[in-house]
């Protein structure tokens, strides 16, 4: 087996071979570990991302309970889009715009909402609120939910991996410092032999 699978075939098993030094098999073993190590925080990973995915539908449950979407009348003109750069818009999509809105059973409500920039006094847009009738931010989606599971998994799985990587290669740092450190020493008692002889 030759390659980058063969060279880490032969560093993670180093069998019976009579060159291999102590560390070497320290090394080995640890590297295996690793291995393992990846292997296993897959499940745990995917445990993450289905316990944040569960919670995060119970929050959007929660939420969709509390929070209703209503119809809402611009009192005042939008600020129309600003040109960023010549020939260019910004890119804000919405903008801050008094308004009003009916709330638990037709009691009136005033206050700021999202607009698209340009709208005009008396157009209506949609907005939600909650049980006080003040704007409130969109229930969690499902999609929302979903990707916040995931993101969730897939980054406990790196802080795993980088914590297992980080050991192995602090550990195996200080493991070829000792070899060096034994390598001179004994070219150094090599040359005083020859030296002597």
């Amino acid at each position: 087996m030759t390659g980058p699978i063969g060279r880490f075939w032969r560093r993670l098993h180093i069998g019976r071979n009579p060159l291999a030094r102590t560390s070497d098999r320290v090394e080995a073993a640890l590297l295996l570990v690793v291995v393992l190590g990846l292997l296993v925080a897959v499940p745990l990973a995917l445990f993450t991302g289905s316990r944040t995915y569960g919670g995060q539908l119970a929050v959007s449950e929660e939420q969709r309970g509390s929070r209703h979407l209503v119809t809402a009348t611009l009192l005042e003109d939008a600020p129309a889009p600003v040109p960023a750069t010549e020939g260019a818009f910004s890119t804000s999509s919405t903008a801050g715009v008094h308004a009003t809105w009916t709330y638990n059973g037709g009691e009136p409500k005033t206050g700021i909402v999202a607009a698209d920039p340009g709208a005009t006094a008396g157009s209506t847009v949609p907005v939600w609120i909650n049980e006080a009738g003040d704007p409130a931010p969109a229930p969690i989606s499902s999609t929302d939910a979903a990707t916040t599971g995931v993101l969730a998994g897939i980054f406990a799985w790196l802080v795993a991996a980088l914590v297992l990587t980080a050991t192995y290669w602090i550990t195996r740092f200080v493991l070829d410092r000792r070899r060096a450190a034994r390598w001179e020493a004994e070219w150094a008692t090599l040359g005083d032999r020859w030296a002597r002889s």
